[in-house]
């Protein structure tokens, strides 16, 4: 960001006296006001979008949570008849109990746009960096009555550059919400949450950020065929607090998913999301756009292995470009997941 500096030259002592005045102050501290807010929108969101989604905190609803078989549609394996039966699905009884779903996850990645100690200064966000990208997440999803299922959640996401400038951040998250599949719409999934989420750089006793929102939307799988499924999903997101306040927002996003499995264990997973935030404060609008192409192992029930690459953008009408970006990310992970 290019940095401005203005210079006043004092050529009479009429226009010294008039710095002064209460008119002449009243714009100095008005012109104060509107710079340090286009300052203030330099915000540790822009600086961690791409890494939103950790944590389980865009969940995918279904009623086998807790179930991850070795194939990622849960499907049988494949026979050389499937073609001519279409895809065969496993019907499984719903246990008792809802289990308890832990997640964990750990990537080594690399960027070519980490977010820098200043978001500010020239050249500061465009500096490539390694990654150590790490996730923890619990999660409840019991049966509550007529097809309604709970959803309790909690995750926490760590984020570590190694390139000094590099700010780190964690991500805390937690929602309260339900959701329920409705097979006269075709299997479409409603769901409805409250959501708390928090950032922090490397101090969890001192936030940068923190927001209460209730998110709604829409689930669904759009097509079905043998080895291939393509979903979809909206939502919209309305944040009653944020701090700091010039950070509150509201939300609205789509998703489209497509997958692809080349055996019962190993499977492509290609993402698009696109979102608009429109801001409660000095009239400010994004879009932020993202896509990712993944590899997949499911190396077994409980543990998986991906390579993945990344593009995000972020688009906005703020002065400067203030809060503008676009980068590529890649790298390599493993991920488990308990079910108790």
């Amino acid at each position: 960001m290019t940095t401005f500096k203005l210079v006043v030259t004092l050529k009479s002592s009429k226009l010294r006296d008039r710095r002064s005045t209460p008119q002449f102050m009243h714009k100095k501290i008005a012109a104060a006001i509107v710079l340090s807010s286009l300052y203030a929108n330099a915000d540790v969101l822009t600086a961690t979008q791409r890494f939103f989604g950790m944590g389980g905190q865009y969940p995918e609803y279904t009623e086998k949570d807790g179930e991850t078989g070795a194939s990622f549609l849960d499907q049988a394996p494949y026979s050389p008849a499937d073609s001519d039966l279409g895809v065969q699905e496993i019907l499984v009884e719903r246990a008792e109990r809802a289990p308890l779903i832990f997640d964990f996850s750990t990537s080594i990645l690399r960027t070519d746009n980490a977010p820098g100690d200043n978001p500010l200064g020239p050249g500061e966000g465009d500096q490539s960096s390694w990654i150590s990208a790490s996730s923890f997440a619990l999660a409840w999803r019991p049966h509550v009555a007529q097809g309604w299922f709970a959803d309790v959640g909690m995750g926490q996401d760590f984020l570590r550059y190694d390139r000094k400038n590099a700010t780190d951040f964690e991500n805390f998250n937690v929602r309260l919400g339900t959701f329920k599949i409705l097979p006269d719409l075709d299997d479409t999934v409603v769901f409805a949450r409250l959501e708390y989420q928090r950032i922090t750089s490397t101090s969890f006793r001192d936030g940068d950020y923190n927001a209460q929102r209730i998110r709604a939307g829409l689930q669904k799988a759009l097509w079905v065929a043998t080895r291939q499924q393509l979903s979809g999903s909206v939502s919209g997101a309305y944040e009653w607090s944020a701090r700091p306040v010039f950070l509150e927002r509201n939300e609205l996003s789509a998703d489209l998913a497509y997958s692809y499995s080349f055996t019962d264990s190993l499977y492509s997973l290609a993402s698009a999301r696109a979102s608009s935030f429109n801001y409660d404060q000095f009239g400010r609008d994004d879009w932020t756009y993202g896509l990712a192409l993944e590899l997949i192992w499911q190396i077994n029930e409980n543990f998986r292995a991906n390579a993945s690459i990344f593009f995000d953008k972020n688009d906005s009408d703020t002065f400067g470009n203030t809060n503008e970006f676009a980068s590529w990310t890649s790298g390599l992970g493993i991920s488990a997941q308990w079910a108790f």
